[in-house]
Formats: structure tokens, C-alpha cells, sequence
């Protein structure tokens, strides 16, 4: 298995695994991590909490965070380069017992070359929350798509944000209609969602 869907219950977790937000669902970074295990550490509160928010716009409101130190080992340079795209992207860590964290990749990875440079080993710091203390802001149960073709694509994108939900005295509107037409007005509003999420994960926002 490759994608980890960021959907899943806590119960579905993997265990010493890193993937990376690729502007659609959460892709496992392809490489081992070798590095021996040392949970997380925490850290006391600093102006780092107030930028972790980062690519994805998590939102940190606790008393501190964590910091990592990982080493991979990447089998081909295309691995690596796949990955290295995504650097300034969210992550998510599992460490050895399961727990989930949600950070990012800070400061220069270290990077050496093994086997005639046919393999990658690098050593990335990451800055990290608890998956416990992050939620998405964006939480509508949409009633009218559980036998729909397009549910799961609605879900991802109605979890970024980037599909509206209508309220009525301040109760969100359950129905969704995924059959109906697209009018312009909602075309053009969902195209402008859909340009800043993305400068947002070009910018490592």
C-alpha cells in the first residue's frame, strides 16, 4: 500500500512510516526510514507554533510541538526526486508505536549517495503536532452522495475547503446535489478556491 487516505479513523494507522500532502491525499514517501527510533521530542512553546501553520494551514493551539530527526534511505534517484518536490509540503509521521503527527520538513536535508550514488540516504529535521491536536476546519456530512460515483472526490475536496457550504440560520445545508448543473457563479468561485489552495502549496504556505 502507497496512499495513506487521510479519511481513515484512528484506527487505521501504519507504524515508522512518512508521507507527504501532494495537493490531493497524503502519498508515503518512498524510502525506508533507517534512522534508530526516538519519539518525537516535545518542545515548549516558541514563535514556531505560530508559523507550523505552513502548507496546509494546520492550526496549532497547544502548549508546545515536536521535533524529529529522520534518516531515509531512497533505492533510486527518481524516489528521491519525487519526494523532494513535495519538501516544503505537509507530512505526516508515524512513529514505531503508531502515533500520528502532522508537521513540516524545516532547515536543509543532509543528503549522501551510496552503492555508485545509486542510492539516496537523507537526514531531514521535522517540526511536528500531534494528528490528536489537528483537525480540519471544514466538516459537512453531505447526505445526498453515500451511493454517488464522485463521493470520495467530493469529500477530499469539501475537507480542503475548496467546495462551499451553504447555511441556513447558521445550520450547514447537508445536501450537496451532485447532479445538478454547474452554474457560472459557482464555477468560477470554485477555479478561485482551487488557484489559492495551490499557490498555498507552491509558497509552502
Amino acid at each position: 500500500m502507497t496512499q495513506q487516505n487521510m479519511f481513515f479513523s484512528e484506527d487505521h494507522v501504519y507504524k515508522k512510516k512518512l508521507f507527504y500532502d501532494n495537493g490531493l491525499r497524503y502519498t508515503e514517501v518512498k524510502a525506508k526510514i533507517i534512522t534508530e527510533y526516538k519519539p518525537p521530542t516535545p518542545v515548549l512553546k516558541s514563535s514556531v507554533n505560530q508559523t507550523i501553520a505552513s502548507s496546509a494551514g494546520l492550526v496549532q493551539h497547544g502548549t508546545s510541538h515536536y521535533s524529529a530527526t529522520l534518516t531515509l534511505l531512497f533505492y533510486s534517484k527518481k524516489e528521491y526526486a519525487d519526494w523532494l518536490q513535495f519538501i516544503g509540503a505537509s507530512h505526516k509521521y508515524y512513529d514505531e508505536k503508531g502515533t500520528i503527527y502532522v508537521g513540516i520538513v524545516t532547515g536543509e536535508p543532509n543528503v549522501s549517495t551510496a552503492e555508485m550514488e545509486t542510492k539516496y540516504i537523507v537526514s531531514i529535521g521535522l517540526t511536528l503536532i500531534r494528528k490528536q491536536e489537528f483537525e480540519y476546519r471544514y466538516r459537512t456530512q453531505f447526505i445526498d452522495i453515500d451511493n454517488h460515483w464522485a463521493k470520495g472526490y467530493i469529500n477530499e475536496m469539501e475537507q480542503r475547503g475548496l467546495i462551499s457550504t451553504n447555511y441556513s440560520d447558521g445550520e450547514a445545508i447537508a445536501n450537496f446535489r451532485p447532479d445538478d448543473a454547474l452554474v457560472r457563479a459557482e464555477g468560477v468561485s470554485f477555479l478561485m478556491r482551487t488557484y489559492r489552495h495551490i499557490e498555498k502549496i507552491l509558497r509552502g504556505q
